[in-house]
């Protein structure tokens, strides 16, 4: 992650879109000395939104912890059980 002042940023607004949109990067820009805005790929913002989303649904989060804790158990299907299902439910 680079940090960089909003003058140099506007300088090299391409490269930074180009770097942050193919590598995952994430750039920091400053203004005034203090960081007021990041740049980062779509991707990633949509990422962390669905994180965001999960985290502020407590049924989807308590689904996840019964998976969680199925697994962990072993209380798990294997690969020819989910295979047969799918063919049943498309039947």
């Amino acid at each position: 992650m680079e940090t960089i002042s909003i003058a140099e940023a506007k300088a090299r607004i391409a490269e930074l879109a180009d770097r942050v949109s193919r590598q995952h990067d994430r750039s920091t820009i400053t203004h005034n000395g203090h960081a007021d805005v990041m740049l980062i790929a779509v991707a990633e913002y949509e990422s962390m939104r669905e994180t965001l989303d999960l985290h502020c649904d407590n049924e989807a989060l308590a689904d996840l912890c019964r998976s969680r804790q199925d697994f962990a158990s072993g209380d798990t299907f294997s690969m020819a059980e989910v295979l047969g299902e799918l063919e049943r439910r498309s039947s």
